[in-house]
């Protein structure tokens, strides 16, 4: 009988009160009202409006919609006509909605129970009639009742789930009996027996077997399971092929699958379709029961809608479930669910997922915010204690299948959780990045795989860890320790190399070396081609060692000796790594940038290296722009190849030095306070390595200059200092980082003694446009005076040969002649650099230093000859890199010889002739890239016309200005600055590090 609903919400609205006030949410009694209150008790919201317009729902979801309307009536005092079947007991939806026999079974067997009896039921049907749905209710129905409960899942293959007994003879009878002996075993001595048989059954391979051990079908097979069951057990025995069942045991009750009908109705009450929608999906699955619970139980809403997918067989279900479980299987020591990316789960399918049916195609959920990202839903996890290990293992052989485009890390852990080691050293010799993703393994590995295979890989864990710089790393010195321990000399040679690299890591040049000359590294040194691989490898290794360690001292010749002898060939990549590493800083700068190039691609670790020291090769060859770009690009390529944090901190932060020397200072400073974020702090105290995050702060000094921050700058010296001098690594990269930071506290005692930012222009002690006139009288300041004591301290202690202290030198010869209020002293200074240039661009900067000494002195005809020197030199800059132009060089030190030029010509008393260097001056501050030097150029110059005398600008307003602020207010009406370039360092700093991770 149907029930009135729309009549029943027509009375209630019509009984409301004409003027009640309408709130800001759903009105109660309307639709929106009513789905909320129908899902907070616990109905299913989706199926109010079939329920309303079509009368199609559970009884369960009806009685709580009857409940809420008779509430609502009462509240009104109103009599509502409505007549709804009351629900004692409701039946689960699948049931429920979908065919008498379910019903009837499920009732009956319960109330059999219920009744104190031990029921015995057969039933059958094809796939997808509903066999699994309906044992998997009983299943829940007889838990919450307290009765234990036993499943048995026959289909397919069941020799791994039963325990055959050994065979007592080759008779096909002794076949027979041990399948009958396997079942008595699993059957439970108590409770409710769930039995579920396919038309598919093997036992080890051996077909179903009656009595007499004939072959037979597994309807007929299944007698022995009813013989099994002992008394007072109750079983349901649900049977895919009945054929062949012994009538007289039992009468069969026949599933049907749900009619189209049934199965658009249940798709309507579950997921609150529209007619038309629901019949086109339940024509998608193919009216199988097990599948609409499955796509019901995906789509639904609701407080725990996950369908219990214990007992089903579905292949395309089980399938997704043996993928996603090798998948979560991949990452060591991983139990929980993790997304996956699409790639990695389509190759473990074998098939695209969008190819799977819906039904199974739905259990696999997009991550939100992370597109080509699946994870698995909650019930399909539920399955995998119940896949077949053939399932999985066909998974496993999809994932590390040669031709399968996969992402490396579910290969490698697919080949180890297979135990395929011979499989995983020829993948691992074919893709040598993919052994990125092997160390996580090496307790699995050298647990597992046999004797001989397990050097190999232990290699492999060490040469990883060796390129990250992780030496200590407990694995690491795990996997290290057992090559030490080899039998095979050119085993335990190779091993020696890597301890002795990890010593020059850790600044212990003095042990590496002991390393080397020990017995087994000597004699593969002195080891004849042929040789074994070992030994090959040993040799290769301990070359570019002893190239390092020439470096580390200041040889370059014994450097380059050591890195081009043909035996580190061997080493691939990493030779061409070092030799472009040797040829930068010997100063041979093409020959550097081509072998860092020559770095292949497919090595992205070594590759994003090789970028990364082109960049600042770059970088200190007055390329900013250039080298801008190129250390935010190797800054994501380190993130993707897995670098350590702290080489894509070191990239970020020198690319926050070409920002700066660009003209944005407060760009630079986001840079760095990424690369920071990168590094933690470490707390300075006995056996902290703080040398990085030291190393940043130490080169975020000059950016807080540029930003007129001496004091937050001096603050950052402190930090760093703290951290190098507590830190108990790397002693030798500690003190150089020492005397760097020292040079950039000289720095800011400099640009405060001038009274202006750390940006170009910046001229030197006595001319500056921020001295007042009493420090101008006196020409000197007390922090130029603590500025000049610290650079010459760092003079007197010498520097070695090495490279970067040769640019260390040259630096603090420059920030002193800006220092000295003596142009005499200054002009010292500034020949010595002048002394030591090795490219044009540190010509340039030498000339422009000498030019500004010279202004300072009162010799403008030196001045601009300097200062043509200067600029012939920038036009140059590149060509040392092959470049016949460079691209955009340094605009800050352009900014400066402009100004310094200005400032000579301003001397010229005739008014025609400082408007002719005006006019000249705004011509050439018109290229974008000088448009944040500009304010500061016009600045300095006003202050030269008023040295020179003038007290105003040519045709200037009548402003009571100085003439330096007249030319800034003046230019800065003509239009806004266009471009963005980086605040200028004046002084490059020098990256030559012992290179963590170059190995």
């Amino acid at each position: 009988m149907s029930v009135n609903w729309r009549g029943a919400l027509e009375q209630l609205r019509a009984a409301r009160p004409p003027g009640a006030e309408r709130g800001a949410g759903p009105q109660p009694g309307s639709l929106r009202w009513l789905e909320a209150e129908l899902g907070r008790r616990g109905g299913n919201p989706a199926a109010l409006r079939n329920i309303v317009y079509r009368d199609t729902g559970t009884p369960a979801d009806k009685a709580l919609l009857a409940g809420l309307l008779r509430e609502l009536a009462a509240g009104m005092e109103l009599a509502l006509d409505l007549h709804v079947p009351d629900v004692a007991a409701p039946l689960p939806d699948e049931l429920e909605l979908l065919g008498r026999a379910k019903k009837r079974v499920y009732k009956g067997f319960l109330a059999a129970l219920r009744a104190g009896r031990a029921p015995r039921v057969v039933v059958a049907g094809r796939a997808g009639a509903g066999k699994t749905v309906l044992l998997d209710h009983l299943s829940r129905a007889l838990e919450r009742g307290g009765v234990p409960v036993t499943r048995l899942n026959l289909s397919g293959e069941v020799g791994d789930g039963l325990a055959l007994p050994p065979v007592a003879g080759r008779s096909f009878a002794a076949l027979a009996e041990r399948q009958r002996a396997a079942v008595a075993a699993v059957a439970p001595a108590r409770g409710a027996w769930l039995v579920r048989v396919a038309g598919e059954l093997r036992f080890a391979g051996d077909p179903p077997r009656g009595p007499g051990g004939a072959a037979t079908t597994p309807g007929a097979w299944a007698a022995a399971l009813w013989a099994a069951a002992p008394p007072g057990v109750a079983l349901l025995l649900a049977l895919e092929d009945p054929r062949g069942w012994p009538a007289e045991l039992a009468p069969v009750t026949g599933l049907r699958p749900p009619t189209q009908a049934e199965a658009q109705a249940y798709l309507m009450e579950k997921l609150g379709l529209p007619r038309a929608a629901a019949g086109a999906l339940a024509r998608e699955t193919g009216r199988n029961l097990d599948r609409l619970t499955l796509l019901a139980g995906a789509e639904a809403t609701g407080p725990d809608p996950a369908p219990d997918l214990a007992g089903l067989t579905d292949p395309d279900v089980c399938r997704l479930a043996a993928a996603f479980a090798m998948l979560d299987g991949a990452w060591p020591g991983d139990a929980g669910a993790r997304p996956h990316p699409e790639a990695a789960l389509d190759a473990a399918l074998g098939v695209p997922l969008a190819r799977l049916p819906l039904h199974a195609r739905v259990q696999a959920r997009p991550v939100p915010g992370r597109p080509g990202e699946w994870q698995v839903a909650p019930a399909l996890r539920a399955l995998r204690p119940r896949l077949a290990p053939a399932a999985l293992d066909a998974a496993r052989e999809r994932l590390s299948a040669p031709g399968t485009q996969v992402p490396g890390a579910y290969r490698v852990g697919a080949l180890v959780t297979g135990g395929d080691w011979a499989g995983l050293r020829r993948w691992l010799l074919a893709a040598p990045d993919d052994a990125q993703f092997l160390p996580p393994w090496w307790p699995a590995v050298r647990a597992a795989a046999p004797s001989h295979g397990r050097e190999p890989l232990a290699r492999l864990v060490v040469a990883h860890y060796a390129g990250r710089g992780e030496y200590g790393h407990p694995q690491a010195r795990d996997a290290l320790f057992f090559l030490l321990a080899s039998e095979e000399g050119g085993v335990r040679a190779w091993a020696r190399v890597k301890l002795a690299e990890s010593r020059l890591d850790a600044g212990d040049p003095e042990t590496a070396a002991a390393q080397l000359a020990e017995p087994e590294v000597r004699l593969a040194l002195s080891a004849q081609a042929p040789a074994d691989p070992w030994t090959l490898a040993a040799q290769a290794d301990a070359l570019l060692v002893q190239g390092a360690l020439a470096r580390w001292r200041g040889d370059l010749a014994a450097a380059t000796r050591a890195v081009h002898d043909p035996r580190t060939a061997q080493s691939g990549a990493r030779a061409l790594l070092w030799r472009g590493l040797i040829a930068k800083d010997a100063g041979r700068w093409a020959e550097a940038l081509a072998d860092l190039r020559a770095v292949p691609d497919h090595s992205p670790l070594l590759s994003a290296r090789a970028r990364y020291q082109e960049g600042d090769l770059r970088l200190r060859l007055g390329q900013p722009a250039a080298a801008r770009a190129l250390l935010l690009e190797v800054a994501g390529r380190l993130d993707r190849a897995g670098a350590p944090p702290e080489e894509q901190a070191r990239s970020l932060a020198r690319a926050a030095t070409a920002l700066r020397r660009l003209g944005d200072p407060a760009g630079a400073l986001r840079l760095l306070e990424r690369a920071l974020a990168l590094v933690p702090g470490t707390s300075p105290g006995p056996g902290t390595d703080g040398v990085v995050r030291a190393r940043l702060l130490s080169e975020g000094v000059p950016v807080l200059l540029a930003l007129n921050r001496p004091g937050d700058a001096l603050a950052q010296v402190a930090g760093a200092l703290d951290l190098l001098r507590a830190s108990g690594a790397r002693r030798a990269e500690a003190a150089y980082r020492v005397r760097r930071t020292v040079y950039r506290a000289a720095l800011a005692y400099l640009t405060r003694g001038l009274g202006r930012r750390y940006q170009h222009p910046l001229l030197g002690a006595g001319l500056g446009a921020g001295l007042d006139a009493a420090l101008e009288a006196r020409r000197d300041h007390p922090d130029l005076a603590h500025a000049r004591a610290l650079l010459e301290g760092l003079l007197r202690e010498g520097s070695g040969a090495s490279d970067r202290e040769q640019v260390l030198t040259f630096d603090l010869h420059l920030a002193l002649a800006l220092a000295e209020p003596d142009s005499e002293a200054a002009l010292a200074h500034a020949g010595r650099a002048l002394a030591m240039t090795d490219h044009p661009y540190a010509g340039a900067q030498a000339h422009a230093a000498r030019a500004e000494a010279r202004l300072r002195a009162g010799r403008p005809e030196a001045v601009l000859a300097d200062v043509n020197r200067a600029h012939a030199l920038l036009r140059r800059v590149g060509a040392d890199l092959g470049d016949l132009t460079a691209a955009h060089p340094d605009p800050g030190l352009h900014a400066q010889l402009l100004t310094l030029e200005a400032c000579a010509l301003a001397g010229d008393p005739a008014e025609t002739g400082t408007a002719q260097t005006l006019a000249w001056l705004r011509a050439e501050l018109a290229a974008p890239e000088l448009a944040p030097f500009r304010d500061g150029v016009w600045r300095e110059v006003g202050a030269a016309l008023e040295r020179a005398g003038q007290e105003s600008v040519p045709s200037s307003p009548d402003w009571p200005l100085r003439p330096g602020d007249v030319l800034a207010v003046l230019e800065a009406r003509r239009g806004p600055a266009v471009g963005v370039a980086s605040d200028a360092e004046l002084e490059p700093d020098s990256v030559a590090d012992p290179v963590p991770g170059a190995f």
